[in-house]
């Protein structure tokens, strides 16, 4: 016990007394461009002189040093030189800066930006770059989700990953909070499903029940689809009767949501499941002769078979029928690569 404490201690003292730099500590070539940086109101989207400038001229322990900069945004720059010119410490740097919570301004898009810590923004350079090996995601998950789960990264890691016990409390905890919009709640309960834990049935029911008329459907859906649990069938039964029973019309297309409800609905592979199946793939929805069969069968279809069951077999075979071949065989490829998980982990 006396080590760990000791060890604690250490870390904490270390990163206390960690130096900060000002812009005049460092050398006369670089000074006026870091000037030039500490001058932008948000970390640049773009390449600028200023930032080609370091990246090309600034040496490795420069960039080290400006990784502890006063300002927040030299930081993050520094950060992505050392990405982009892939010095082998990138990783342990990451590591070492997780607490590093100050805001930035980042312009992911040239049209959407919103403020982030340093460390999440590092994190997204890290990752963007394709610099994190499996192991490294691994380690860097659980740091992030046992000592820094306040960083906003944490959310995006608790969607992908798998069920772990050791995030089990943390997942459930977040399941219970309301956020201020339903994604963050939602992607929580998302990943206590996979749990598949017969005693969260109560609190992911009460959860997917106050949002079912919101904007959150997709991860709704994708949770009782993942955990096919009896008490939620009556949610989906009702969602059933209240926007897609006579709902579906020609003159209107579907959106996601009625792929992902379903799937859902698919997993139960019930006689009751199947006639909500055969019910929406029967109502066709817009109907463009050039994309034949309509997406509400397409949908069907893929829900069963990724779901498949023998009960659904006749409907399986009616809608393949109306399908040429080349659709057909792009569609089972789709199939193919969401069973295997390919389009999910990231983490």
């Amino acid at each position: 016990m006396k080590r760990i404490f000791l060890s604690l201690s250490i870390c904490v003292l270390s990163l206390s007394c960690r130096k900060e730099y000002d812009v005049n500590d460092f050398s006369g070539n670089l000074k006026p461009y870091l000037e030039r940086l500490s001058k932008e109101k948000a970390i640049p989207v773009s390449d600028t002189v200023a930032k080609n400038f370091l990246e090309r001229n600034a040496s490795k322990e420069e960039l080290i040093e400006l990784m502890d900069a006063k300002k927040p945004l030299l930081r993050v720059v520094a950060y992505r030189a050392i990405i982009n010119r892939s010095e082998p410490e990138y990783f342990d740097l990451l590591i070492n800066h997780l607490s590093d919570t100050a805001k930035v301004a980042w312009w992911y898009y040239e049209d959407a930006g919103s403020y982030f810590s340093v460390s999440d923004v590092m994190i997204r350079e890290a990752f963007d770059k394709n610099g994190l090996s499996p192991i490294q995601k691994k380690v860097l998950t659980e740091r992030v989700l046992l000592e820094h789960s306040y960083l906003d990264i944490s959310n995006w890691m608790i969607q992908d990953i798998g069920p772990d016990e050791k995030y089990y409390h943390l997942i459930k905890e977040r399941a219970k909070t309301k956020s201020k919009d339903c994604g963050n709640q939602l992607t929580s309960c998302y990943a206590l499903s996979k749990f598949r834990k017969k005693q969260d049935g109560k609190l992911l029911l009460s959860v997917f029940e106050q949002n079912i008329n919101g904007y959150c459907l997709e991860n709704i859906f994708k949770s009782i689809e993942i955990f096919p649990d009896a008490v939620f069938f009556p949610l989906l039964k009702s969602y059933f009767q209240d926007s897609i029973k006579d709902k579906l019309s020609e003159n209107k297309n579907v959106d996601n949501n009625v792929l992902y409800f379903a799937k859902a609905v698919a997993a139960y592979k019930t006689p009751e499941a199947f006639e909500m199946l055969k019910y929406i793939a029967e109502n066709n929805t817009y109907i463009n002769k050039g994309f034949w069969p309509p997406y509400n069968k397409r949908y069907v279809l893929k829900a069963i078979k990724i779901h498949y069951f023998p009960l659904y077999d006749d409907l399986i075979k009616e809608i393949e029928k109306e399908m040429n071949p080349c659709d057909l065989q792009s569609l089972i490829s789709e199939i193919g690569f969401e069973i295997r998980g390919d389009d999910r982990q990231k983490w």
